[in-house]
């Protein structure tokens, strides 16, 4: 069978849409697919938009973050709803929405009932998935059935480990992976590695320091291997109070790390259930700092104690500590989440257009100032961060790497400015 695998475009002026990276998922769900002898191509629109009126397959398989569930089903919508199979975090959250556009829907993860589901064995319209207890037991991700993607060029994703024990009041990935902690062994992680013929990597995992002596493991050998790729990862403060490891992480080659710190108001950090404090925040960006490890600061704001101020706040904070490169998200009440069931149940969500749930975009009513108020004071924030100035300043005193990340944010504030100058999705008084 011919097997078409599609990720949606992302949502306007989206960094993650510059970075070409594409969602593991359907590069996993293509290699088992392809293994078993199945005609596989992938797609990742930000990459390669196909040809929709020539596409012919035998079953398309699209997977949709809740960014990007409006453009998943615009793309269904063009073929026959029996050809059609979806996934992803969004359809997990709402698969009876999904059904709508498709014929079947899995929940969770896929990659032990998806060829089932392609073979014709399994005829469930909403399939549970299953989640993968050995990670070591999946393929290596083939990223060359990716059309129009070159490894080499971009930024390579890599996962080393599946669950996340914290449940983040406003995160949706437990919901999709669990709350327990799956991990692939470091010898199987350092076997593709060296298979692979990346650039620069990111591991994708929500913490990739999660199991310490894993990762220890998985440094030395990376070291011992000499490997001369660059890499990022997601990280907690706490890695910082282990020394040792976060020396191996810096002499392993890891550049940046790109760390929650969610906000820097004590009430909001305790209403997110983020089990840290401000002093963590600071102690742990002068250890990066320390071992010339880059941190991308990733901020949440329009908790129920944030305020304006809080926002002003935030971007003193980040130029105050030195913070390299920095993401303010405006709070987003995904399905499934704690934070959207408590503004549902208040009736403070006034929109569902999915396309706004990007983390860019306000569309529920703040406590203590107007949505209008939160959107125009995280993007005049954004424009003093990413100015154009300071990014000048940074070439001149010779800081390429940050000069550059700050140009592309520069660029694509300017853009979202383009696309959203009347902030037309916000009602009349909000």
């Amino acid at each position: 069978m011919k097997i078409v695998l599609i990720e949606p475009a992302c949502s306007e002026a989206n960094v993650y849409s510059r970075l070409h990276m594409p969602l593991l998922g359907p590069v996993y769900l293509g290699t088992i697919l392809r293994d078993r002898g199945h005609e596989v191509e992938v797609y990742n629109e930000d990459i390669l938009r196909p040809d929709y009126s020539g596409l012919d397959a035998d079953i398309i398989g699209i997977s949709i973050l809740t960014s990007t569930a409006k453009r998943g089903y615009e793309i269904a919508r063009r073929f026959p709803k029996e050809k059609v199979i979806m996934g992803g975090v969004h359809a997990s959250l709402l698969p009876e929405e999904a059904l709508e556009v498709c014929r079947q829907v899995v929940v969770g993860e896929a990659e032990e009932v998806i060829a089932g589901i392609v073979e014709g064995t399994i005829t469930e319209r909403i399939v549970q998935g299953k989640a993968v207890q050995n990670l070591d037991s999946l393929p290596y991700p083939d990223f060359s059935l990716i059309k129009g993607y070159k490894q080499s060029s971009f930024i390579s994703p890599i996962s080393t480990s599946r669950g996340c024990p914290f449940d983040c009041t406003f995160c949706s990935v437990t919901k999709m992976f669990g709350r327990k902690y799956r991990f692939r062994s470091a010898q199987n992680v350092m076997k593709e590695l060296t298979s692979r013929n990346a650039g620069t990597l990111f591991f994708v995992d929500d913490n990739f320091t999660a199991s310490p002596s894993r990762t220890r493991t998985l440094l030395e050998m990376m070291l011992e291997h000499k490997l001369p790729t660059k890499w990022s990862c997601q990280v907690r403060c706490d890695v910082t109070n282990n020394e040792h490891l976060l020396s191996l992480m810096s002499r392993a080659g890891c550049t940046v790390a790109c760390v929650g710190f969610e906000s820097v108001n004590q009430k909001t950090l305790e209403a997110f259930d983020k089990k840290q404090g401000l002093e963590d925040i600071i102690r742990a960006i002068k250890c990066f700092h320390k071992k010339k490890i880059k941190v991308h600061g990733m901020f949440v704001l329009g908790g129920d104690d944030d305020s304006e101020h809080t926002v002003w706040e935030t971007l003193k904070f980040a130029l105050k500590q030195k913070i390299d490169t920095i993401q303010m998200s405006i709070l987003t009440p995904f399905p499934g989440t704690k934070v959207h069931d408590d503004l549902k149940k208040e009736g403070r969500i006034f929109s569902r257009d999915w396309s706004l749930y990007d983390g860019q975009h306000i569309v529920f009513k703040p406590k203590m100032l107007s949505s209008k108020q939160l959107q125009l004071s995280v993007l005049q924030a954004y424009r003093k961060f990413y100015s154009l100035s300071r990014s000048v300043s940074l070439l001149i005193r010779l800081k390429f790497h940050n000069a550059m990340f700050r140009l592309m944010g520069y660029k694509i504030v300017r853009e979202w400015i383009g696309h959203n100058r009347k902030l037309h999705w916000i009602p009349q008084g909000q």
